[in-house]
């Protein structure tokens, strides 16, 4: 019985590591770029709220999210990312290609979601971000990128994300 044990720990330790790095490598193919003047873009929320990512993430980091309504991925990366905004996390979020401006508010009333949105109708404030899969994550420390990923996630796979970030500032 013991043999058995022994290997099927091997295994999952194996293919844990194989799914690791495949992860490592997916995020930094599909990793968005950093405008130049990333840190003083502005961001207009649909509540009406306009900053910039420097001064949003000047005292702590900050999360930005890209995503669509659309994305079936996002319906399940969204509630995380709320529930950050929620705990006091900065968080802006870009809605892409996802409608009008009152098909986002009904989108996030009828999800229950709650941070503010960027709507980006026709993908343009988007594109000098080169967003090659949504959902796509940054972690912004002042004005900077330290960190980002693409792809499901999970609300404390991103608040040990926020850690680490934190940490190694």
């Amino acid at each position: 019985m013991w043999p058995k044990i022994k290997k099927l720990m091997q295994n999952i330790a194996v293919y844990g590591l194989i799914f690791i790095m495949l992860s490592l490598v997916s995020d930094y193919w599909r990793r968005p770029a950093w405008p130049l003047d990333g840190a003083h873009v502005p961001v207009h929320t649909l509540n009406g709220q306009t900053a910039t990512l420097g001064e949003i993430s000047r005292h702590q980091t900050a999360v930005l999210y890209f995503w669509g309504s659309w994305c079936g991925i996002c319906r399940h990366t969204s509630p995380a990312v709320s529930r950050l905004h929620q705990d006091g996390v900065p968080v802006v979020t870009v809605a892409l290609q996802s409608g009008t401006d009152a098909d986002v508010v009904a989108f996030l009333r009828e999800k229950e979601l709650d941070f503010p949105v960027l709507n980006d109708t026709d993908g343009r404030w988007s594109q000098p971000w080169q967003i090659k899969a949504v959902p796509a994550i940054m972690l912004v420390r002042d004005g900077q990128v330290v960190h980002s990923t693409t792809g499901l996630t999970s609300y404390w796979g991103l608040k040990l994300r926020l850690l680490w970030a934190d940490w190694w500032r």
